[in-house]
């Protein structure tokens, strides 16, 4: 596995520019991340104010720095508006594996945008020597379970979903 890079690289796919997070996102992540809906089945609670993001954007950029997670804000390119995220964390050197992760605002569901994102993230991650892809996907989320096995993920056991490449 190369070692990870210390800056993200911009990622284009027909719709999406995938780019790091910044302090100009933190209402549309703020809008995403306090959704009770988009946040259902990710184990945490909706985040109870705008100064939650800073927090998480603090995180993300001190992971990023240390090379333990790449993290993108999903940008329409029609737009501009940011309407996600999705990234690699978790990384297992030895085993060349990482997890992958993504959210998206609930208006942006059922048009392929994720699927469009995870392709242009699964391709950077083989660039990177990366092998295995995982995927945590509570049991009630039926949508991101049919959108991972579309791209191929075999479900393994209890919540995980996996990719040998």
């Amino acid at each position: 596995m190369l070692p990870l890079p210390r800056e993200l690289p911009v990622l284009l796919t027909p719709r999406l520019l995938l780019r790091p997070l910044g302090v100009q996102d933190s209402a549309d992540l703020f809008a995403i991340y306090g959704d009770p809906e988009v946040m259902r089945f990710v184990g945490e609670q909706p985040f109870p104010e705008l100064a939650t993001v800073s927090q998480m954007l603090a995180s993300v950029e001190r992971l990023l720095a240390v090379g333990e997670s790449l993290e993108w804000g999903l940008v329409l390119r029609e737009s501009g508006h940011l309407i996600g995220t999705c990234g690699l964390h978790s990384f297992e050197t030895g085993l060349r594996q990482a997890e992958l992760g993504c959210m998206l605002a609930r208006n942006h569901w059922g048009r392929g945008l994720m699927g469009e994102a995870l392709s242009a993230v699964m391709e950077y991650a083989g660039e990177l020597g990366i092998r295995t892809l995982l995927a945590d996907i509570e049991p009630e989320n039926l949508p991101s379970q049919r959108l991972f096995r579309r791209m191929d993920f075999v479900w393994q056991q209890g919540t995980l979903y996996r990719l040998e490449r």
